[in-house]
């Protein structure tokens, strides 16, 4: 641990020389950039990412367009160093030391607080969240939630809907898509609720699961071989390891099947990954098969579940024949093997008796932020009418 703390003491001591000369920006990373592109862009090899595990090279790959990063940038026009996000929780760190570059992945730095919104009807509910609340991704969520229970269209001027939901925050900023506990709306003298269960899942007020999602598997035969995890601490290694998918062995040339109907958006090499196919579906779902030995689906091609859309290999960085299956939602990267296997009957036993008290004090909770008019926290405005997530006893007196 000691050596741990040293490392970045000195890293903070070669930087502090240049403070007075450089600059920090931050930018939205583009579109069809790759880190190797990035790389070139400021004159430094590739072959650093050589110096890093097969995991952790195959998660340059994950690096999606539309996140916001940070540069420190000599007066000169040297880069000192930056930090890309991968996914929610763990980042690429490229720093200049007086013997070269050097890249690394390490955990993001984020606060996760709750905050609420309540508000009354003008537009839509869409636009009206996106004008008051200033906050797009939590707009993009209300209304894929409650789609499935609310008929949006006979929603009037003067209802009222109200959200608890938990939202990451980096330097000030929200990241990441807001996590909705509970939402309710009230329209036409009838309040509608949405509860978010223990499962990751959606359901009513009566325990009825409100988006289902079935997918096949990727292969006729599952054998994990590595599973998901977002970030987890190496206890040998002590370092931060994270793996975006599931592994499946197989041999080499075993058929690779498409999980759902959808439309195939890339077909070609990617990076770590090898032979990679990408299949966009329903709801922003889109699933990711690597390692392919060969490609059998075409960019562009529409096709359907259970369809052969490749075969197993060893391409990228690989120490085997093997699938890595990706799944995401709206471009977050979440554990496929959640959503292989769904049952339709709903809630039953024990799973039923824990939603039902997860559901009592969500409905206590929110219906005291309506029937008191708790006002929102607004995002990017220095307007007072807000409630600071940093009140701990205020939540406490909400009963949360």
């Amino acid at each position: 641990m000691y050596n741990k703390f040293l490392k970045y003491y000195l890293i903070v001591i070669l930087f502090s020389s240049y403070l007075f000369s450089a600059k920090i920006t931050n930018d939205f990373w583009k579109k069809g950039l790759t880190f190797e592109k990035y790389l070139k862009k400021h004159k430094i090899s590739k072959d650093i990412i050589n110096l890093l595990d097969k995991d952790d090279a195959q998660l340059i790959s994950e690096i999606n367009d539309n996140r916001r990063f940070y540069e420190m940038i000599a007066s000169n026009g040297i880069l000192l160093q930056t930090l890309i996000p991968i996914g929610e929780e763990l980042q690429i760190h490229l720093f200049r030391t007086p013997k070269g570059y050097k890249v690394e992945i390490l955990p993001v730095a984020y606060q996760k607080d709750t905050y609420l919104a309540l508000l009354s009807i003008e537009k839509t509910p869409y636009k009206d969240i996106v004008k008051k609340i200033k906050n797009r991704q939590l707009a993009n969520e209300f209304t894929k939630v409650l789609k499935h229970s609310v008929n949006f269209r006979s929603i009037q001027k003067g209802d009222r809907l109200a959200i608890v939901y938990d939202q990451k925050m980096r330097l000030g900023q929200p990241i990441d898509i807001p996590d909705i506990k509970v939402a309710m709306i009230e329209t036409h003298n009838k309040k509608y609720y949405v509860f978010k269960h223990s499962d990751g899942k959606y359901y009513d007020n009566n325990g009825t699961e409100l988006i289902k999602k079935y997918m096949g598997k990727p292969l006729r035969h599952i054998r994990v071989t590595s599973p998901f995890t977002y970030r987890r601490y190496h206890p040998v290694l002590h370092r931060y390891k994270a793996h975006l998918g599931t592994d499946f062995g197989a041999k080499r040339g075993t058929p690779i099947l498409a999980v759902a109907n959808g439309k195939v958006i890339y077909s070609g090499k990617m990076g770590g990954y090898g032979n990679v196919i990408k299949i966009k579906h329903e709801d922003n779902y889109i699933s990711l098969y690597a390692h392919q030995s060969r490609l059998k689906a075409k960019k562009g091609e529409i096709v359907i579940k259970g369809q052969v859309i490749g075969y197993v290999g060893s391409t990228g960085r690989s120490t085997g024949p093997h699938l890595h299956f990706g799944l995401y939602k709206n471009g977050r990267a979440i554990n496929p093997m959640r959503m292989v296997k769904f049952s339709s009957k709903g809630l039953l036993g024990e799973d039923k008796k824990s939603f039902l008290r997860r559901k009592r004090i969500y409905t206590k909770i929110i219906n005291k932020i309506f029937n008191e008019n708790r006002p929102s926290y607004i995002w990017n405005t220095v307007q007072k009418r807000l409630v600071s997530p940093k009140k701990k006893k205020y939540y406490k007196k909400l009963g949360w």
